[in-house]
């Protein structure tokens, strides 16, 4: 038995729809769509065969309605939450684009300054990532993490948002991580910058925002190394101008003409 978690679904997107995509990969024993209050759902998809675990999770980044898809590997004993603010909003443009990008090399000094030395020194692409990353406080509680993320896409390309803070208070603050160092620092340029009607606290980010585990495509570059190991068994594919990693040949056809199907059941 084998289970992967599906997170960031659109609400467009039913549980017959997920079924249909998922048993592409092969059978699937068990689907459960939870629906909450939000802007996401999250789902949980059970396959007769654990050898159908890996393929799945290559179906991350794939865009369904107005969201991409996040599919990680869950033990069926670990414990689900239901926090539709548990993973990020990912941009999956810009998360593809991190994932064909080589290692950096050494940070300037200017901005590893403002990196904690206990990172700096210890984890490289961690530290990256912060260099890449904002703090946004004073956050207008009605404001979703999409039109955070089409706020500060005025700047250049938006990686990841991640959403935090009690969403029953006036206020949130969230973390943008951005594709380059040079979109953060005009980032920066925003604090004070008005919101609906909230003027924004913009600050260097002293954290990385966690992403997803065991989806390599959407980890950046943490992720490459990993993805190099499964290459052979994907095939990169450019749909709608974004790239996304589907299953080798002789199912890519099937695959890509069910994703299309889907859409047009969307309206997209």
């Amino acid at each position: 038995m084998a289970v992967v978690k599906v997170s960031n679904v659109s609400r467009l997107v039913t549980e017959e729809i997920l079924h249909q995509l998922f048993s592409l990969i092969g059978p699937v024993s068990r689907l459960t769509l939870q629906t909450e209050s939000g802007d996401s759902q999250d789902a949980t998809v059970e396959f007769a065969d654990p050898a159908s675990t890996a393929p799945a999770l290559h179906l991350s980044g794939v865009e369904l309605g107005d969201r991409a898809l996040y599919v990680t590997e869950e033990s069926p004993q670990q414990p689900r939450t239901s926090s539709i603010h548990a993973l990020p909003l990912a941009n999956a443009a810009a998360v593809a684009q991190l994932a064909r990008r080589p290692p950096h090399a050494p940070l300037p000094a200017s901005i590893a300054a403002h990196i904690p030395p206990s990172i700096l020194h210890t984890d490289p692409v961690k530290a990256e990532e912060i260099s890449r990353t904002i703090y946004v406080g004073n956050i207008p509680c009605m404001v979703g993490d999409q039109e955070l993320m089409d706020f500060f896409s005025a700047c250049g390309p938006v990686a990841y948002v991640k959403m935090a803070g009690d969403g029953v208070q006036p206020t949130r603050f969230a973390f943008v991580e951005f594709v380059d160092v040079d979109v953060a620092l005009r980032a920066l340029q925003m604090n004070g910058a008005v919101l609906r009607d909230r003027a924004l606290k913009v600050n260097r980010s002293k954290n990385a925002i966690n992403k997803p585990g065991g989806a390599p495509a959407l980890l950046g570059l943490a992720g490459a190394a990993t993805m190099a190991k499964v290459q052979p068994m994907v095939t990169g594919v450019r749909q709608a101008g974004v790239a996304w990693p589907v299953l080798g040949n002789q199912q890519h056809d099937e695959l890509e003409l069910k994703i299309n199907q889907i859409r047009d059941e969307l309206e997209l």
